[in-house]
């Protein structure tokens, strides 16, 4: 009888372990799929937010330091800033977007993310 309780048990746990892995393999896929993929950034009228596709994690940097990272793929910016060389690369090596941060670190989060961090074309967006 003890034998027959284990294969029972065994059996139960089995398919909840299955059930999970099929539950969890459902939520990454959901999950990953994320927000559309604009190519390039966009505003509607009467806001001055430009909306593009950006990596998730990005960091957004005040003064050399960290002030904040982006944590979503989807964010809001305000301008673009030809500066400094950015060490990122891409098509717009020296610009920089300015955003407030989704995590704050230091000045209320607002700061500027390296254009090679945003998917979306920024060219559209108003200079600083």
């Amino acid at each position: 009888m003890k034998t027959m309780t284990s294969r029972r048990s065994l059996k139960l746990t089995l398919g909840a372990v299955a059930g999970a892995a099929v539950l969890v393999g459902t939520m990454t896929t959901s999950a990953s799929a994320g927000p559309p993929y604009f190519p390039t950034c966009y505003t509607t009228s009467g806001t001055t937010h430009w909306y593009c596709s950006n990596l998730p994690g990005a960091e957004v940097e005040w003064a050399g330091r960290p002030a904040g990272y982006l944590l979503s793929d989807f964010n809001f910016f305000l301008c673009r800033y030809e500066g400094d060389p950015t060490g990122g690369g891409g098509p717009h090596p020296n610009r920089w977007i300015y955003t407030e941060a989704d995590m704050d670190l230091s000045n209320g989060g607002w700061g500027f993310v390296k254009d090679s961090d945003i998917y979306s074309e920024t060219n559209p967006l108003p200079k600083c």
